[in-house]
């Protein structure tokens, strides 16, 4: 859909342990130290006498020649996911495969390796396949300024999904055939094709590479251990940065049902995702109406608070003192915004030529130099439901679909609690125009900021007067009453 920002939220031991000590212990459930798609180690072969399948080796190098028959494990993870071990299995007169688990993530940051398998070659009838573990990426995850949460969302748990984005072959509504203008025939429709999606199809595994849930139609994620459910719909999304795969996105819980882990789930971040894009061809006039099944992997990350009722209508604790709102004020309502932040590339006035010299003295001269200067915010502001109820832009103005408008001027401002993100401002009203809900705002704050900052270089002689837009998302609380006191200022 749009642009977005990076935000950094840490997934690290310290804070699963905090925030799912309670929630998941008789669940089930935990958070990985990392979030990456599971590795996959390739099963060896070779020939002896019928048996058990022999286990996986140690991380990266392969385990010694065992009898075909039971399931291998996979080998164990370093520092980085590390390929799981293979075993082979003697020669016999059926097959089997079987798929072993995932390594475990590694301490770096780094993408997980893929699901560890054992091929046994001999033996009356193969294993059953194994589920891939859920190795990925230690540390932090960043993720698109546009992906943040809106304020008060907290992370409770991630998950690692692993099956098929579901497509149905879809014909397009034929079009009618136009009535025939003045001395000109009507037009006619022709039907085309394509791959619509119909549903995700997918297991939930967590840490252990236990399956804990499932991922289906809704979107709705179930847990298998409480039967706890959480439906969403999409607020946002952007593209993967891994080629050919399916986009990340931000959801908001629609529904929540049962007790347990998906209970009160309030948004999802779908991240880390591999594979799921919808085939380019193969759907036709003769194909309508069936399915293809496309793998896929991804990592979902699950966050309570700040959502719909009185969390949305409550800003963010502890606010520093020199953004609060002046005594007296109200807060009326609250908008998230996700845009961009618009630069100019701008050269500074050359210095003239320095005074007159003095006796004996010569005049100075200056030089121009160059920065990105903000021109003004480009944004889309959403209420508690994710329904677009309004702009931000040029003043800086709040403008809602009512009509109604308020332009802002910045009385001060903070450095944000995230990194590499715009600043929390306290902004007064200069002016309001029209009838409806913005009408009688006296103070706005800029909250939970991502992204937005201007870049760092590339503005110089020769790209001045160029423009850059860089994603950036931050929650609006709109106050009335007070006593306004504008100094001034384009900040928004």
């Amino acid at each position: 859909m749009k642009s977005h920002r990076p935000s950094t939220i840490s997934t690290g031991t310290t804070l699963v342990g905090l925030t799912l000590a309670a929630a998941l212990a008789t669940a089930g459930f935990g958070c990985s130290s990392g979030n990456g798609t599971a590795p996959t180690g390739t099963g060896g072969s070779g020939t002896g006498t019928a048996g058990t399948t022999g286990t996986a080796g140690t991380t990266g190098t392969a385990g010694t020649t065992g009898t075909a028959g039971t399931t291998g494990t996979a080998g164990t993870s370093g520092s980085t996911a590390g390929t799981g071990g293979s075993t082979t299995g003697t020669a016999g007169s059926t097959g089997g495969s079987t798929t072993g688990t995932g390594g475990t993530a590694g301490t770096t940051t780094g993408t997980g390796g893929t699901a560890g398998s054992t091929t046994g070659t001999a033996g009356t009838t193969g294993g059953a396949g194994g589920n891939g573990g859920a190795g990925g990426t230690g540390g932090t995850l960043t993720v698109p300024p546009t992906l943040n949460t809106p304020a008060g969302a907290t992370l409770k748990f991630y998950l690692h999904a692993m099956g098929d984005q579901v497509y149905t072959c879809t014909p397009s509504a034929t079009g009618g055939t136009g009535g025939g203008g003045a001395g000109g025939a009507g037009g006619s429709g022709t039907t085309t094709y394509s791959f619509v999606l119909k549903q995700p199809d997918a297991k939930l595994y967590d840490q252990t590479s236990a399956q804990v849930g499932t991922h289906g139609i809704g979107p709705n994620w179930t847990s298998t251990v409480d039967g706890s459910v959480v439906n969403g719909a999409k607020v946002w999304q952007e593209n993967s940065p891994t080629a050919g795969a399916i986009p990340w996105l931000l959801l908001r819980a629609t529904s929540n049902t049962g007790t347990g882990v998906f209970s009160d789930v309030t948004y999802v971040q779908r991240v880390n995702t591999t594979g799921g894009v919808a085939p380019s061809t193969g759907c036709s006039a003769t194909t309508s109406g069936m399915d293809t099944r496309v793998p896929y992997t991804a990592d979902y990350y699950f966050f309570s608070g700040g959502g719909a009722g009185a969390a949305w209508l409550t800003p963010p604790a502890s606010l520093p003192s020199a953004i609060a709102v002046p005594s007296g004020a109200t807060l009326k309502l609250h908008d998230h915004a996700i845009g961009v932040q618009v630069y100019t590339c701008t050269a500074s006035a050359a210095g003239g030529a320095g005074g007159g010299g003095g006796a004996g003295g010569a005049g100075g001269s200056g030089a121009a130099t160059y920065s990105w200067v903000l021109k003004q915010p480009d944004a889309m502001l959403y209420d508690q439901a994710f329904a677009q109820v309004g702009t931000h832009g040029l003043g800086p103005n709040w403008t809602s679909t009512d009509g109604s408008v308020v332009n802002g001027a910045k009385v001060a401002g903070v450095n944000s609690t995230a990194t590499g993100a715009i600043q929390w401002l306290l902004l007064s009203a200069t002016s309001n125009t029209g009838t409806g809900v913005f009408s009688d705002i006296t103070y706005v704050q800029r909250l939970n900021t991502a992204g937005g900052p201007a870049p760092a270089t590339g503005c110089d002689s020769t790209t001045t007067g160029m423009e850059t837009r860089i994603p950036y998302s931050a929650d609006y609380y709109f106050f009335t009453g007070g006593t306004t006191n504008a100094d001034g200022g384009t900040n928004g």
